[in-house]
């Protein structure tokens, strides 16, 4: 049994994209006209579409039309980037990855109760105030990356600094650091699933788009919780590496 129909006219576009038939930022045709001249359904063509924008591949310009995006898809390689070496030196943990391509645009801090999954990861009441450190992140102006951070209010108590929008090179663990009460183990858990709508809007997805979802939670020397960064990062702009020695 062959691949649908629209996996088939999805791998022919891809081709000549690959192919240089079509390169970085050309206009595709509409929908419609493509399936007049493939001879297609309109819903076997959107389908198609639908997977080459969720891969990246092509991209929507509101108003505009279908485009070939000349993206480059962002290389996240672990463990190097969370490397006290790293920060420790005043480096934004995601310059290790891009080298400044990919920007903190919007940050936004304020107490709020915990939930209970946060509440027991950072060993506090249910619906205790904690810090609440939610950012966006994107690339050439593409959203990609959206994360929120829960941070005891203890910690914010010794390492005040926390709480500022720009809490200063190195980031916060570099300000925890600085107090005694700094990472020293970092644990990340990643699924690959669908978005909430809140999510998708939040990082402009179309239909059928997926994303990978990071929890990291950062540990002192005594085990205790002092962070958990909820991240959900768009996977079409996406590629994870771990380089480990053996």
């Amino acid at each position: 049994m062959g691949e649908p129909a629209y996996r088939e006219l999805a791998d022919r576009i891809r081709a000549d994209i690959e192919e240089r038939r079509l390169v970085d930022g050309d206009r595709l045709p509409t929908v419609r006209d493509m399936a007049v001249r493939f001879g297609m359904p309109i819903g076997t063509v959107a389908k198609a579409v639908d997977v080459l924008r969720a891969d990246g591949v092509i991209t929507t310009r509101h108003g505009r039309g279908l485009y070939v995006s000349g993206f480059k898809r962002i290389l996240r390689s672990s463990p190097a980037r969370l490397a006290r070496s790293w920060w420790g030196e005043g480096n934004a943990i995601q310059d290790a990855d891009t080298g400044g391509r990919l920007r903190v645009v919007h940050v936004e801090v304020e107490e709020h109760p915990a939930p209970e999954h946060i509440a027991e990861a950072l060993g506090v009441p249910v619906g205790a105030a904690v810090l609440v450190r939610a950012r966006r992140f994107a690339v050439d102006d593409r959203i990609v990356q959206i994360a929120t951070s829960y941070i005891p209010l203890a910690v914010v108590a010794v390492a005040p600094a926390v709480a500022y929008t720009g809490p200063g090179p190195g980031g916060i663990y570099a300000r925890m650091t600085e107090v005694g009460v700094g990472p020293e183990v970092l644990q990340e858990r990643v699924i690959c699933r669908a978005p909430t709508p809140a999510e998708a809007a939040a990082l402009s997805l179309p239909r059928g788009a997926w994303v990978i979802s990071i929890t990291r939670r950062a540990y002192t020397d005594a085990r205790q919780c002092v962070e958990v960064n909820e991240m959900v990062l768009d996977a079409s702009a996406y590629e994870l590496e771990n380089v480990f020695g053996v």
